[in-house]
C-alpha cells in the first residue's frame, strides 16, 4: 500500500506530542497536520518544501508549520539527521495563552498569518535551546503522571515565547534571489490546478526539456513532480469536501481531473477512505 499524502497529529488525542532529539529519517510525502508543529533541527541538511517555497534545513533552525499546511521535508539520505518535533493543538494553547494577553496575539500571528519564511535561526542559542528541550525529555521520565500536563504546558509556553520574542525581533531579512526550478514548478501547478496537467505545457512555459525540469524537481525536493501534484490535489479536494456541498464532479474540475471514478480510486489510495465517507465524517466530527 502506497504511503499518504497526510497525516493527523496528534494522533492519539494528546494536546501535545513532543519527540526530542530523533535520529530518524525525514518522511517521505507530503503532508500535512491538524494541528500546529515545530520543526527543531539539531543536525542535517537538505529541504523544506512549504507554500510552493523551498528553503534550505541547517542546524540551528526552528520551522513552524501552521495546521493543514502542505510541507515536505526532504533531507539529504548521506548525513545524519538529528530533530525533536512538537505538535500540539491551536484550542488548547488558546486557552493556556489567555493569561498572557500579548503571546496569545503572536501566536493568533504565527496561526493564521502569511509569512515569507516560516523558520527562525538559533544558532546563537542553540545550547540553550538544545539544553531546554534535554532538559524537559529527561523530566517526563521522572515526573508522576499527574505532573506531566502542567510540565508539557510549561515547556510549550517556553519554547512559543522563545519562537514569538525571535519573529518579533530578529525576522529573517529578505533577500532578492533566484527561484529554484522547484518553485518555478510548484507556483505552475497552483496557477494552473483547475486544468489537467501536462508536463509538455509545463516545460515549454519554463523554456526546459521535459527530463530536465523533471530531474531538477526531484533533486531540490526528494519527490517527482506527479508526487507533489497528488498531494496538492488531495489537499484541495479535502478542503472542498469540508468547506462545501459540491458535487464530485465539480471537485474534479477544480482540481484538474475529468474521470471521477478516477478521482474516486486515487483518493481511496491516498486516504485510504472514499470522498463520501470523508465527507460523512467530517459532518459527524
Amino acid at each position: 500500500m502506497s504511503k499518504p499524502s497526510f497525516q493527523f497529529i496528534p494522533e492519539h488525542k494528546k494536546a501535545v506530542v513532543w519527540h526530542n532529539n530523533k535520529t530518524s529519517f525525514p518522511i517521505e510525502y507530503y503532508h500535512w497536520h491538524q494541528g500546529f508543529e515545530l520543526l527543531i533541527v539539531f543536525k542535517g541538511s537538505g529541504n523544506v518544501i512549504l507554500n510552493q517555497r523551498v528553503t534550505p534545513i541547517k542546524p540551528g533552525r526552528l520551522f513552524f508549520f501552521q495546521p493543514f499546511q502542505l510541507h515536505h521535508v526532504a533531507t539529504l539520505k548521506n548525513e545524519p539527521y538529528e530533530r525533536s518535533t512538537l505538535h500540539f493543538d491551536p484550542l488548547h494553547t488558546e486557552r493556556l495563552l489567555h493569561m498572557y494577553p500579548s503571546m496569545l496575539q503572536l501566536f493568533y500571528h504565527m496561526q493564521n498569518d502569511t509569512f515569507e519564511h516560516q523558520f527562525i535561526d538559533f544558532t546563537q542559542d542553540f545550547s540553550y535551546i538544545q539544553q531546554l528541550c534535554q532538559l524537559y525529555d529527561e523530566s517526563l521520565g521522572t515526573c508522576p503522571l499527574k505532573e506531566q500536563v502542567d510540565r508539557e504546558n510549561v515547556f510549550l509556553i517556553q519554547l512559543l515565547g522563545y519562537v514569538q520574542h525571535q519573529l518579533k525581533h530578529h525576522s529573517p531579512s529578505l533577500q532578492t534571489r533566484n527561484l529554484p526550478y522547484a518553485e518555478r514548478v510548484m507556483r505552475w501547478i497552483e496557477a494552473n490546478l483547475s486544468r489537467p496537467f501536462k508536463l509538455d505545457e509545463l516545460a515549454d512555459e519554463l523554456f526546459l526539456s521535459k527530463s530536465y525540469i523533471s530531474k531538477r524537481f526531484r533533486l531540490e525536493t526528494g519527490s517527482s513532480i506527479t508526487t507533489y501534484l497528488t498531494a496538492r490535489r488531495m489537499k484541495e479536494a479535502c478542503h472542498l469536501l469540508q468547506t462545501s456541498t459540491l458535487s464530485l464532479e465539480a471537485i474534479c474540475s477544480r482540481i484538474g481531473i475529468t474521470n471521477v471514478s478516477y478521482f474516486i480510486q486515487m483518493f481511496r489510495r491516498e486516504l485510504q477512505t472514499t470522498p463520501h465517507q470523508y465527507r460523512l465524517n467530517l459532518q459527524k466530527q
